[in-house]
């Protein structure tokens, strides 16, 4: 029982993972994007909590007001469209980029 609790686990961290390198990192295609917009979701927000509520408000109704990016980027590229994945799967993917790009993380 619990093997298969735990292989349960396993695969549907693989799942969560490859969707996120499916709807995140299709467009996204490298790192350094990432990081960038960590390090201004870190500074506007400080904390985990308030950093993924942002980015999970921002994805659900983007908006230019609720970006972190600098209007020259947002003039150039636009502002992202409007998530169709639902709260929960967003909330897994945030956690994930999250889990993955957080600045404590970088800190040795």
């Amino acid at each position: 029982m619990v093997k298969t609790a735990l292989l349960i686990l396993i695969l549907s961290s693989f799942l969560n993972a490859s969707l996120f390198e499916e709807e995140c990192l299709y467009c996204h295609t490298n790192d350094f994007k990432f990081n960038m917009m960590m390090k201004k979701y870190t500074t506007k927000y400080s904390s985990e909590k308030r950093i993924k509520k942002a980015i999970f408000e921002y994805l659900k109704n983007p908006t230019k007001d609720k970006s972190v990016l600098p209007l020259g980027y947002i003039n150039r590229f636009g502002i992202k469209d409007e998530t169709f994945l639902d709260d929960k799967t967003l909330r897994d993917m945030i956690d994930i980029y999250y889990k993955q790009f957080n600045l404590k993380s970088k800190i040795y």
